[in-house]
């Protein structure tokens, strides 16, 4: 493995796809997606998430020595300074691409949201070290879906007037607020791996603490909030009635929402922790096309559901999904779920 390798694999390269895709989208929806904002946008939201990603591995090396040693392994094979000047790197492609897009589209609102981008990406981990904030953190990690989504919708307009709001208030906020609201409910599952970690600096996700408090009732509630939103958008008019196949993924929702609230070992919540990914994955590709029902988001889509596939596999710290992965995975949200097997976290 080299040492390029272990940097992509370390800094979770696979998060691209989840940047692009809703900024995408958007373009789409609005007649904009030209190759030039295309290929910036893929450039560019690689860019941050790399500098975001570089920036949280040294941050947090002091945790992840106990939550993700084999993530902190390739992070020494990469070398820590190659993840500093990735970090500089990564941030400074954004800067320079800020720096295009608003010559080629001055506009006040789009500075104010590419800024608002970068503060957040970089005062997550260094700063105002966001990411210590139990109840800050969960909001913040939603940007990657209505922060990347607002970008492109800002960019797709010539300029914003009574009637763009207008628009945007009747169709993508009711969009954007069940994207953001999906993740808000269901993003802390990445601390399912991190208690003993985050215990050791004195942290308490305020997400586990929830779940650990309601149990079912509120696994239950978190992932059936998207399908409460969806129905509610119908049937007020937001949505067009084709958003009613959305409810197709409530089977997948309900096996989620279980892993949730039974995972107890080190190997349930792994898997829980990717169960989530890929449920988040396939809620946004369903989203996409049912928003912007285009052949154009249709080849998006395919390319982002590619790219996270093949860098899952073969570009990240995980190593992949493996059948250990989807066989406890599946024992969690069936009757071979012992609950027996569950450890203590202190």
């Amino acid at each position: 493995m080299t040492r390029t390798d272990a940097l992509l694999r370390a800094t979770s390269i696979r998060f691209t796809a989840l940047y692009f895709l809703p900024y995408y989208t958007a373009l789409v929806a609005e007649g904009r997606a030209r190759w030039e904002w295309i290929a910036l946008g893929a450039v560019y939201w690689c860019a941050h998430g790399l500098g975001t990603e570089s920036l949280n591995r040294l941050a947090d090396r002091a945790e992840d020595e106990i939550n993700r040693p084999e993530r902190t392994a390739l992070c020494r094979r990469a070398g820590f300074p190659l993840l500093r000047r990735a970090a500089f790197a990564g941030w400074g492609v954004v800067l320079l691409l800020d720096a295009v897009v608003l010559v080629r589209h001055p506009d006040p609102w789009l500075a104010l949201f590419l800024f608002l981008a970068g503060f957040s990406g970089v005062n997550y981990s260094y700063g105002l070290r966001l990411s210590r904030n139990r109840y800050l953190a969960p909001l913040l990690l939603t940007f990657h879906f209505g922060g990347t989504f607002v970008i492109g919708t800002v960019l797709a307009q010539e300029r914003w007037n009574a009637d763009v709001l207008r628009d945007f208030a009747g169709y993508g906020l009711p969009f954007f607020t069940v994207g953001m609201v999906t993740l808000l409910a269901l993003g802390g599952a990445k601390d399912l791996t991190d208690l003993a970690g985050d215990a050791s600096i004195g942290y308490r996700s305020a997400w586990i603490d929830l779940l650990h408090r309601y149990g079912t009732w509120l696994a239950g509630a978190m992932v059936g909030s998207t399908y409460l939103l969806v129905t509610a958008f119908v049937l007020g008019g937001a949505f067009p009635p084709r958003f009613l196949l959305w409810l197709l993924l409530i089977p997948v929702a309900a096996a989620l929402g279980r892993c949730l609230w039974r995972a107890g070992t080190a190997e349930e919540r792994h898997a829980t922790r990717e169960f989530f990914y890929q449920y988040w994955v396939l809620t946004l590709s369903v989203g996409a096309l049912l928003y912007a029902p285009e052949w154009a988001t249709l080849a998006g889509v395919a390319g982002s559901v590619a790219f996270w596939a093949l860098t899952t596999q073969h570009l990240h710290w995980s190593g992949g999904i493996h059948r250990d992965t989807v066989r406890t995975a599946v024992a969690l949200t069936s009757g071979r779920y012992a609950p027996e097997r569950r450890e203590k976290v202190e």
